[in-house]
């Protein structure tokens, strides 16, 4: 024979704990989904901006491997890279319709400049010196690490957007 204790413990749970738990797990999912959205859009534009970085890099790189000039131009949402190619074999030194396009890269997030004008058009030339002096961002409402990259005429940068001081601080 069966105590009550034996029989209450065979009867499982109740509607009202189900629906409890099944409550108390749709907040915390619906709170680990809006956490998950603002990491992904911060890892979006790190990533955009290493990429960005890493291209101007190579188009700096390229121009002193090569002994010619190495374009870049940005506009709005996307970028392009140019070699120096007309009138051949190695330019005149200015941008062409002919010269030979590097990349051609389109980012999902605006980008802005700052002390440069847009639209963004500026060159290496044969000894990597960049033509232009500021910084360029990946606008943004997350805070990433990463999400502008500053020009100087012997190096390029990556560092963090300060919004107050309208600059692009080294990281």
């Amino acid at each position: 024979m069966r105590s009550a204790d034996d029989k209450a413990s065979l009867r499982g749970f109740t509607l009202l704990e189900i629906l409890i738990v099944i409550a108390i797990v749709g907040i915390l999912v619906a709170i680990a989904v809006g956490n998950f959205g603002g990491l992904n859009e911060k890892y979006k534009v790190e990533a955009e901006t290493k990429q960005l970085f890493s291209d101007l890099m190579d188009a700096r790189g390229r121009a002193m491997q090569r002994n010619r000039a190495s374009f870049v131009q940005v506009n709005g949402n996307d970028y392009q890279t140019y070699e120096d190619t007309s009138p051949a074999p190695d330019g005149d030194g200015a941008l062409q319709n002919t010269d030979t396009l590097i990349i051609d890269a389109k980012v999902s997030h605006a980008i802005a400049t700052g002390n440069i004008a847009v639209p963004l058009i500026f060159n290496f030339n044969r000894n990597g010196i960049a033509s232009v002096t500021g910084f360029i961002r990946l606008s943004s409402t997350g805070q990433p690490d990463y999400d502008c990259i500053w020009i100087r005429a012997t190096r390029i940068k990556m560092g963090q957007y300060n919004a107050t001081g309208n600059t692009c601080a080294e990281k």
